[in-house]
């Protein structure tokens, strides 16, 4: 039994027929690392001023992120997406953070003070739009769930249970589309919270901007069947 035998045929896609894709998808992560960075020295240049306590509180959000994004990309290589909601939750609640903090920087002062308010209530505030997707995922990927959303991956064309996952490239090209998206989001975030605390991101953003185009691009050709 080869525990990483579907992990090897993804890696295989990333590097020939999935190799724009992978592309994009790698220059996203570079994108999330550049803004940690830039969040990470302007928080200790500023020291304890406003401007320097919402950077570090943004830098450690943003690396959060990353790290979510990095486990979402890495379950899909072993045709774990569905397991990889369970990451998905947390990870939009990190975007949320990251729009909640923006709309008011002094609320970083919450996180220091340990007063920070609970996920829906934040999301409340910045208007968050993702409660059907939240409500998804609690129904169906961050706890086990007898219904047929949650188990179906369980099992091959034939009906047999199967203990270990497998995927076809067609699957595997939405779940890298899904995740390209996130990525989209959460940089697009970050550009805004830079900007927020007064640093010149205009060229970093025409350079995310450009990606995004070509992430576009990349993921064209994909088709949703009902």
């Amino acid at each position: 039994m080869n525990l990483w035998a579907t992990r090897e045929k993804s890696l295989i896609w990333l590097r020939h027929e999935l190799a724009a894709e992978s592309e994009v998808i790698q220059e996203g992560f570079e994108f999330l690392n550049k803004s940690v960075g830039l969040f990470d020295n302007i928080g200790s240049s500023d020291g304890e001023t406003p401007k320097g306590k919402f950077c570090r509180i943004c830098a450690i959000t943003l690396a959060k992120s990353c790290h979510l994004l990095l486990g979402c990309y890495s379950l899909a290589l072993d045709a774990l997406a569905q397991e990889s909601g369970a990451l998905l939750r947390p990870l939009i609640e990190t975007y949320e953070l990251l729009v909640y903090f923006r709309q008011d920087m002094s609320r970083v002062d919450e996180v220091i003070d340990g007063k920070l308010p609970p996920a829906g209530k934040i999301s409340r505030k910045v208007s968050g739009d993702y409660e059907d997707l939240r409500k998804y995922l609690n129904d169906n990927a961050s706890h086990f769930s007898y219904k047929i959303e949650s188990i179906r991956h369980l099992f091959d064309s034939n009906i047999k249970t199967q203990s270990l996952p497998t995927h076809s490239r067609k699957v595997f090209e939405v779940n890298l589309q899904l995740l390209n998206a996130f990525q989209v989001f959460v940089v697009f975030e970050a550009i805004n919270c830079l900007f927020s605390a007064g640093f010149n991101a205009n060229d970093l953003a025409d350079k995310i901007e450009q990606w995004r185009d070509k992430s576009k691009k990349a993921f064209s050709h994909i088709v949703y069947e009902a």
